[in-house]
């Protein structure tokens, strides 16, 4: 059979059309069929017309066809679904059972060769998020994740950094693999793109230069630039993960425990990581609400990467406000290049030298507690930013970009203080919702500017934020959010008054 574009089907469901005087393929449970084409599986749904296609055609819409990656002359099969082994062995975890290693490799094989619906995927994956795995349970989700999917090898040790998410505007990456690459060590990092936050480090990066390399581009340019900063989902790392993210985790905003662990000591299991700084921001509206929750993260995280083979150090760091002033991949990744330059937000220069320092000390290149000055060095000096340019023309891009050449949205709103007062908080849950209203992280030029930050002063119709947009419809729906929400609390500087009065003696 071959494809055939029909045009009527003009979204990119997993929809296919075939000739009623084909086999009926739909499971009788799932009312789903499996399509085999360049030796990959797709589950799909299935309707017959007489009219639409032959019997040696399938109908597809044309987005759905993009997806899939062939021609039209693209040999393509259709057949009942494999019934699945691991749909059972998902709900022992409704009965708070443990899964075993057997267990868990069922499930993940199913996933993998697409005999597993994407509500199936949803009830493995809330499963998951009410019922947190145990240790060897998430040792062998960890192990489960990498063994499918592409494997990078270097014949040195491999540095990384990596941050669990949930704040916004934390661009620091861009800062710390230049400083880390430019002190010679190898720090080839892949990264996803945003879960739950306006802006990953793959989606900010890729405003400068190219993320999707083949994992021999990258055997091949790491080792000569020291560093690179490229997106994990086109290398087919843990792509059993990568599929619950795109079809659950991101559609559902689902993020279990266990699941955050397993996905990214997977990946870096899959790139050769063997040290690994782990950056966990903690404070409201971010996934840590409290250090103990943090330091008990933290425990899992350095006990699972002992099992796996990984030295990790954990860095609960500060986050009860965005890091620096910009949210959103144009805006960060101009921030990132203004910080490079010294021109930055203490709190991105801060944050980064610290992140990288602790890199510095686990390759012995400082002493503990001197890696940070040892950063800072790198920093100050320009080779970082030197470095950073290496990195952006081996990946494809403008090494000579400056920061103000960086486009933004044209559509530009301020939001402005409806009152005087010490900004005492800012909220990052209303910050992230505002952003991805404007179109983060999809939409490049998009996101927002914090012009005040926590601390600060502000009289009654100060601009206190100015949104982005390329979309006016996009900046209504944002503008709503930020009028109406708790954006930001002012308070004077009497915060609460304990009085003793009125007094009387009795």
């Amino acid at each position: 059979m071959k494809f055939k574009i029909i045009e009527e089907l003009d979204y990119d469901e997993k929809l296919v059309i075939i000739h009623p005087s084909n086999p009926d393929p739909r499971d009788p449970v799932s009312n789903l069929a499996k399509i085999s084409v360049n030796q990959k599986q797709d589950l799909v749904k299935v309707i017959f017309s007489e009219s639409l296609v032959t019997k040696k055609e399938i109908g597809v819409s044309k987005s759905y066809f993009e997806k899939l990656n062939c021609t039209i002359k693209t040999p393509v099969s259709i057949s009942t679904r494999v019934k699945p082994k691991g749909y059972p062995i998902i709900k022992k975890k409704y009965e708070k059972q443990k899964w075993s290693k057997d267990d868990i490799q069922i499930i993940l094989d199913d996933i993998y060769n697409e005999n597993l619906s994407d509500l199936e995927m949803a009830a493995f994956t809330l499963s998951m998020q009410y019922e947190n795995l145990s240790m060897e349970e998430t040792e062998h989700l960890t192990k489960g994740f990498a063994y499918h999917g592409t494997k990078i090898e270097f014949n040195e040790p491999v540095y990384d950094k990596h941050s669990i998410g949930g704040i916004p505007g934390n661009k620091v990456s861009l800062l710390i693999v230049p400083i880390v690459a430019a002190a010679g060590l190898l720090i080839p990092k892949t990264s996803s793109r945003a879960i739950t936050s306006p802006s990953g480090t793959a989606d900010t990066f890729e405003v400068l230069a190219e993320v999707d390399f083949r994992a021999e581009e990258i055997q091949e340019i790491a080792p000569k630039t020291r560093g690179m900063l490229v997106w994990g989902g086109q290398l087919n790392l843990a792509p059993v993960d990568s599929k619950i993210i795109e079809r659950v985790e991101r559609p559902l905003n689902l993020d279990p425990e266990s699941v955050i662990i397993a996905s990214i000591l997977s990946k870096k299991l899959s790139t050769g990581v063997e040290h690994l700084v782990l950056d966990m921001p903690m404070g409201p509206g971010t996934k840590l609400e409290s250090k103990e929750e943090g330091v008990n993260f933290a425990h899992s995280f350095i006990e699972i990467g002992r099992r796996v083979g990984i030295e990790i150090d954990c860095a609960i760091t500060y986050a009860d406000q965005p890091v620096g002033h910009a949210i959103g991949p144009a805006l960060e990744a101009k921030e990132a290049l203004e910080s490079l330059t010294g021109k930055g937000p203490r709190s991105v220069h801060e944050k980064s030298i610290e992140l990288a320092g602790i890199l510095i000390e686990m390759a012995k290149l400082a002493p503990k507690g001197n890696g940070a000055a040892y950063a800072d060095e790198i920093l100050r000096s320009g080779k970082a930013l030197q470095k950073f340019r290496e990195i952006i023309d081996a990946q494809g891009g403008d090494s000579s970009i400056k920061p103000e050449e960086i486009e933004l949205g044209q559509y530009v709103y301020e939001v402005k203080s409806k009152k005087d007062g010490y900004i005492a908080h800012i909220s990052n849950s209303t910050i992230k919702s505002i952003a991805r209203a404007l179109g983060c992280p999809n939409d490049k030029k998009a996101g927002l500017y914090l012009i005040h930050k926590a601390g600060e002063f502000i009289k009654k119709g100060t601009p206190i934020l100015k949104l982005y947009a390329t979309k006016e419809n996009d900046l209504e729906n944002a503008i709503n959010i930020a009028e109406s929400s708790q954006l930001i609390n002012l308070e004077g500087m009497v915060l609460e008054r304990v009085s003793s009065f009125p007094y009387s003696k009795n």
